[in-house]
């Protein structure tokens, strides 16, 4: 079966990260493929396997608290174009896993809700994760 992985640490140039519980989404970055049909004639069909290289990028989503401190860090992160390195790790009674996304850039124009529950969301992009 396995244990479900709730939480991992986020580290964003190395800095650890107090992000809100739930919000970490990640995508490989490893790009959609595609199969499509081929006809060999006399009923029988082949398939050509095909990757979008387009979408071989690497995606970290996650939330941060409206707090002063925070929006130095996002500000900051988002002036550093592409130089960002992103790093998740968690564990489970299963194991450990990490993901490393380098050349990430925070590509979202974040908005910042003024409120007593108010968030940050980021969106970083940059290679795949390794």
């Amino acid at each position: 079966m396995g244990e479900q992985v709730t939480e991992a640490t986020v580290l964003v140039n190395n800095d650890s990260v107090a992000v809100i519980p739930e919000s970490i989404k990640f995508n490989e970055g490893l790009g959609e493929q595609k199969l499509r049909p081929t006809s060999l004639g006399g009923g029988k069909t082949g398939q050509v396997y095909s990757r979008n290289v387009d979408t071989n990028i690497g995606r970290v989503k996650f939330e941060i608290p409206v707090t002063v401190p925070n929006l130095k860090l996002a500000k900051g992160w988002k002036s550093n174009s592409n130089r960002n390195v992103v790093q998740l790790a968690g564990s489970t009674v299963d194991g450990t896993f990490t993901r490393t996304f380098n050349a990430a850039a925070l590509t979202n124009d974040y908005e910042v809700g003024l409120s007593s529950e108010g968030n940050i969301s980021l969106e970083f992009e940059g290679a795949a994760a390794i």
